[in-house]
């Protein structure tokens, strides 16, 4: 699964950092702001990584194999545990219909554990066709609190079923996968090395989120930020959270709330301020990015995470992203060289 490796902090936003009010610097303070200690900053060192197992590169080839896997349709049996059913589906409490409760043309595969619990295992043993109502309840615990353990029924047509066709480990399967290795046992080491440094990689991380909680408690805010500004960070936040929000079914400010434990307005205000810290550090160390830089970041998603060319790459992450993310890496890299590991 292509997928964006986000090496921003939570709640650092990967939009323009010149925000009104921001912009002035004297030291490492400004109007908003003033940063008190960041540099000489003691860190407790996080264990050890684990070492990477067998089991964990089986684990991590057997993802590649099923990311390469294809499909045929099945016609001449019901839907089984594994297979994809291709259902319209409509959700319906108290006899009317809620919004995200229905869909058409949906992919499920059956047993991924997508849907509240007894949904998927009430498509087993339904052949293509079919429609039929299921009884259901939503978890106390839902994500939305207008569904949160309410009773639902939901109206499901099965249109089509398909199995997937997993490949086998060969040295031809690795060619196609792999630009490195040729092998069957090459790859295995190539996976192998590539999980220890993502684990090296995380305990660095673990570091770095340690040291910028630190930096942000030796933060004051000096002055409320104005209702433009925080008007247009929620714009930001409402934009950017909307896609995921949807995915669980649930409002903007009910994932905000829940996820980060805060109102929307709060986690502006928390984004706006770590905005400003942000600035002034990026302007203390010279932290600079090139259009070399971010052209460099593009070809790393080409090469190692599966896009096809610049196009896919920014259709993905904007360009402005990618320049946030660099000024923050290098900026970490920068602080670390300064910090104490105990």
């Amino acid at each position: 699964m292509k997928k964006k490796v986000a090496m921003l902090l939570t709640g650092v936003m990967a939009v323009s950092l010149l925000m009104t009010g921001c912009q002035s610097t004297k030291g490492l303070q400004n109007d908003n702001i003033k940063i008190s200690v960041y540099k000489g900053v003691e860190v407790d060192k996080v264990d050890k990584p684990s070492e990477v197992t067998d089991d964990d590169v089986n684990t991590q080839i057997q993802s590649v194999l099923d990311e390469n896997s294809t499909t045929e349709e099945v016609t001449d049996r019901a839907v089984k545990k594994g297979d994809t059913a291709t259902i319209d589906f409509v959700g319906k409490m108290n006899g009317e219909a809620f919004d995200g409760g229905s869909s058409t043309d949906y992919p499920l595969e059956i047993g991924s554990n997508t849907f509240i619990d007894g949904f998927e295992d009430s498509i087993i043993g339904h052949n293509a066709g079919d429609t039929f109502d299921w009884n259901g309840k939503f978890p106390e615990n839902y994500g939305s609190s207008d569904l949160a353990g309410k009773d639902v029924t939901f109206t499901i047509t099965v249109k089509s079923i398909s199995k997937k066709k997993t490949p086998k480990l060969t040295d031809k399967f690795v060619k196609k996968v792999s630009k490195e290795s040729k092998t069957v046992k090459e790859y295995k080491k190539q996976v192998r090395d590539s999980l220890v440094s993502d684990k090296k990689s995380e305990a660095e991380q673990t570091n770095q989120e340690t040291l910028w909680n630190k930096i942000m408690d030796n933060a004051t805010q000096l002055k409320d930020f104005s209702e433009a500004d925080i008007k247009k960070e929620v714009s930001n936040i409402k934009i950017e959270n909307k896609e995921m929000a949807g995915y669980f079914g649930m409002s903007v400010s009910d994932f905000i709330e829940q996820y980060y434990e805060m109102s929307l307005e709060d986690y502006a205000k928390e984004n706006l301020k770590k905005q400003c810290v942000q600035d002034l550090l990026l302007k203390e160390n010279n932290i600079e990015i090139t259009d070399a830089d971010v052209d460099e970041e593009i070809q790393y998603y080409i090469d190692e995470l599966g896009y096809k060319d610049k196009k896919e790459v920014l259709s993905a992450i904007s360009e402005e992203e990618i320049h946030s993310e660099l000024q923050y890496t290098k900026l970490m890299d920068a602080l670390m060289k300064e910090t104490t590991i105990k």
